[in-house]
């Protein structure tokens, strides 16, 4: 490769893509299309209330995160006086989920749902006791990430095609909800800029978001953080304006200046409340990007399609959870040797379902809190029905790009198009075909 400057710059690009296998889980009555998002199953519209005294269900411990956890394992324990394999456990959060909190514009439907949003995850009453549907009773463990809000817990019967709630659980919460979670590092136009993005539930007339950073030895500076959110009415069509909606919290994206080559800082996510008082994330570092055109290795790491998965095998889809699960890991074991990553497109595949983007950044979150995590749009985070997409489809579910360029800092002039320029000792300029190029003649 030449380079445009007078040295020589060796690059390893290592490719890598998720190969796909599917295969219908045993047990389990329902059957799952290539590009489906499993939340998309659940009925949910559908769902009737069948509240029984014979029916239990409890979660534990109520109280997350007592030492500062961004995650926890949860214990919810059920029974049924009258078990079938279709039962399964709903995860809601918001706790409260009743038709109370429905938005109706374009509901075609005079009656108002019982519930009209989607659970942020859900498992079959089975999946950890396979005699569940002789015994009644049984226990599922479940992994939680801080999402800005409390959560319960619900037991179905009917499967995921005609709910009927039987049960609903306790709230639990971890016990600051608003905490700061998920750094994503991304170059800034600049090469000796980084910048930072996170997510809260401190809008600005809460709390002022900052970034504390400093090389080692060197003195501990200060950077403010502007902040970002969408709403409801920012999403094109259904289901993210419908039964996917979930508020995203707060995105805040800060911009460390001036920065040495090729040299290590630390980092902490910081408010500052009306109070006086600070809430801090954990301590992160990364290494700045070297000098433009500097003599030396350089791992590029370049994938797309990778999606997010469950470790606790809930929302399974057609049993390719391990696959990209097996990505991630290779990337967090690997990364000492890796400068960059680049996810061209199909990031999530949330498919408008909002509550998935958080899952997601949790997930990747070892990685894009230590280096440049790059991103571009593919199908399914942009393509909706005229909104200016290449394509006429509707595989974004409603989000027509406005997440993905909200929760990742893209170092574009039009975030929108996704279409970016920056230096990573040479020039990068990545592209999408995704926001259309053509020229409106009428």
């Amino acid at each position: 490769m030449e380079c445009p400057y007078d040295v020589a710059v060796q690059w390893e690009v290592l490719m890598t893509w998720q190969n796909v296998f599917l295969e219908s889980p045993k047990g389990h009555p329902h059957h799952c299309s290539i590009g489906e998002q499993p939340l998309s199953n659940i009925a949910i519209l559908k769902a009737t209330l069948s509240l029984t005294d014979s029916s239990s269900i409890k979660a534990k411990p109520g109280r997350l995160g007592l030492n500062g956890e961004d995650s926890a394992s949860v214990v919810v324990e059920f029974e049924n006086d009258k078990p079938s394999n279709n039962d399964w456990i709903a995860v809601f959060s918001p706790a409260k989920f009743n038709g109370s909190i429905c938005d109706l514009e374009n509901d075609p439907r005079a009656d108002v749902p019982y519930i009209c949003s989607a659970p942020i995850k859900y498992q079959f009453a089975n999946f950890s006791d396979h005699n569940y549907a002789n015994t009644g009773k049984a226990s599922l463990k479940l992994q939680l990430i801080n999402q800005r809000s409390d959560f319960s817990f619900a037991l179905f019967r009917g499967g995921l095609s005609n709910p009927k709630l039987l049960a609903v659980s306790n709230s639990i919460s971890f016990v600051n909800p608003r905490a700061p979670v998920c750094p994503r590092l991304a170059l800034g136009k600049s090469w000796n800029e980084m910048t930072v993005t996170w997510t809260s539930g401190y809008n600005i007339d809460k709390a002022v978001p900052f970034v504390e950073w400093r090389w080692k030895g060197g003195k501990k500076t200060h950077s403010p953080a502007g902040t970002l959110t969408f709403g409801r009415r920012s999403m094109c069509g259904s289901p993210a304006r419908s039964v996917g909606w979930r508020h995203p919290g707060w995105i805040h994206t800060s911009f460390l200046k001036d920065l040495w080559p090729n040299t290590v800082y630390t980092y902490k996510l910081g408010h500052l409340l009306s109070n006086g008082s600070y809430i801090w994330s954990k301590m992160y570092s990364f290494r700045s990007s070297p000098y433009p055109g500097q003599d030396s290795l350089h791992r590029v790491i370049i994938f797309g399609d990778m999606g997010k998965g469950e470790r606790d095998g809930s929302n399974e889809y057609n049993n390719y959870q391990p696959g990209l699960l097996h990505t991630t890991d290779q990337l967090i074991n690997d990364l000492n040797d890796i400068d960059i990553v680049f996810h061209i497109g199909d990031i999530t595949y949330a498919n408008g379902y909002i509550s998935q983007w958080d899952q997601f950044t949790a997930q990747v979150e070892p990685i894009a809190s230590t280096v440049s995590y790059m991103i571009t749009s593919g199908n399914h985070e942009r393509d909706w029905p005229r909104t200016g997409s290449f394509y006429g489809g509707t595989d974004s579910g409603g989000e027509c790009g406005v997440p993905a360029e909200t929760m990742f800092y893209v170092p574009a002039d039009n975030r929108a198009k996704f279409w970016s320029s920056f230096t990573f000792v040479i020039h990068l300029l990545p592209m999408t075909v995704q926001p259309s190029g053509r020229i409106d003649k009428s």
